[in-house]
């Protein structure tokens, strides 16, 4: 390992502020010519419980929203491909309870551009216990804007994209994966809850989500925590943090709960670069910016570094992941903002938690990647 990048995943130990730091970091940068993945920190704190386990580089990572990416998109790719799938393709065709009060506009496309008018979270968990209740839930609540008539970044419209690749393939959303992910490019990667010694701690507990319903930030939705018995008060390791895929979703959802290596990232995005994952006309598609929302693509996020353009996605938890077809340079891991800053459960807080912004992670890792393309 090159002190280079490993001076890079020590920097993103050194955010925060007020001692609030992240427990362990990853880094993994792939480019032309080889990959490199270095970690440093902690994959588990000490305590008077254990005297910690130091983070490594084939720790599996809650990759929160990363999943929308790394899993939800990667298979709708697959099903366009294949012509199972279409991206005009009206929601309501896989899923007619998706069919009233102006849903029946939404189409598949919408959903992985986010415009398809879903809120953007709800705490479904607070209402229901069980998988599919929750799925139809998602399909009943009101829309909060026309679809194509606006932009909000949903968990619900990906949860809803995960249903979908249900109906078409009959597979439950972690099966697909298996089947036409994590297989075909001998991932490791698997939806949760996972062994938790392979995995590192991706949160201290539910306080930030119980924080959310507590202030009303940033979703004014006045659904009290009370409303909800089952809040977690210890580390999150191997567990999925995101309380709707944890709670009700049984780890497997369309927007989070996906857990994997930085390798396995790195393998990923490798393969839609070369090709050998989808027709490079399939990529292209997904990576056409939205007319109206020039940094919106299907299923990911657009950045830009001088003239080349990348996918990216963030997650939650700290993680994330971006890719370059043009120059087939990959960059993944984060970290563990979650665990560390977190703390446990505030029964009582006035605002939000403060936790490491997730920007001034992506900015780190970004920085390690152009160090190695101009290696």
């Amino acid at each position: 390992m090159t002190q280079p990048l490993q001076a890079y995943v020590d920097r993103l130990l050194t955010l925060g502020s007020n001692g609030n730091h992240p427990a362990g970091s990853v880094i993994g940068v792939r480019t032309p010519d080889g990959s490199e993945v270095a970690a440093a920190g902690w994959a588990q704190l000490p305590s008077a419980a254990g005297p910690g386990v130091p983070m490594r580089p084939d720790h599996l990572l809650d990759l929160a929203s990363v999943t929308k990416l790394a899993a939800t998109t990667a298979i709708t790719m697959r099903l366009v491909a294949s012509d199972e799938l279409r991206l005009r393709d009206p929601v309501h065709r896989h899923l007619p309870s998706f069919g009233r009060d102006g849903k029946d506009q939404a189409t598949v496309e919408q959903l992985l551009t986010h415009t398809a008018g879903l809120q953007p979270w709800w705490p479904l968990y607070a209402a229901t216990r069980r998988r599919e209740d929750a799925i139809q839930l998602v399909q009943e609540l009101p829309l909060a804007y026309r679809p194509g008539t606006g932009w909000s970044y949903s968990d619900l419209g990906m949860i809803l994209l995960g249903a979908v690749i249900e109906q078409i393939t009959t597979l439950r959303l972690d099966r697909a994966y298996d089947q036409l992910v994590a297989a075909p490019l001998g991932l490791s990667a698997r939806f949760g809850p996972v062994a938790s010694e392979l995995a590192a701690t991706s949160a201290d507990g539910d306080g930030y989500e119980h924080a959310m319903l507590a202030t009303d930030e940033p979703y004014p939705l006045g659904i009290r925590p009370s409303r909800f018995d089952g809040w977690r008060d210890h580390h999150l390791r191997g567990e999925v943090d995101d309380g709707n895929a944890a709670h009700v979703l049984d780890g497997v959802a369309g927007h989070a709960g996906l857990f994997a290596t930085v390798e396995d990232l790195l393998r990923y995005g490798a393969a839609l670069c070369d090709g050998t994952f989808v027709p490079r006309e399939v990529l292209d598609r997904f990576a056409t910016p939205h007319a109206e929302h020039p940094d919106q693509a299907l299923g990911a996020f657009l950045g830009h570094c001088g003239e080349v353009t990348y996918l990216q996605h963030p997650g939650f938890t700290g993680t994330y992941l971006a890719i370059a077809p043009a120059t087939g340079v990959v960059v993944a891991g984060g970290a563990t903002r979650l665990h560390g800053p977190l703390g446990p459960i505030d029964r009582t807080p006035t605002r939000l938690p403060d936790v490491v912004s997730g920007g001034d992670i992506i900015s780190v890792l970004l920085e390690a990647a152009d160090l190695l393309e101009d290696r």
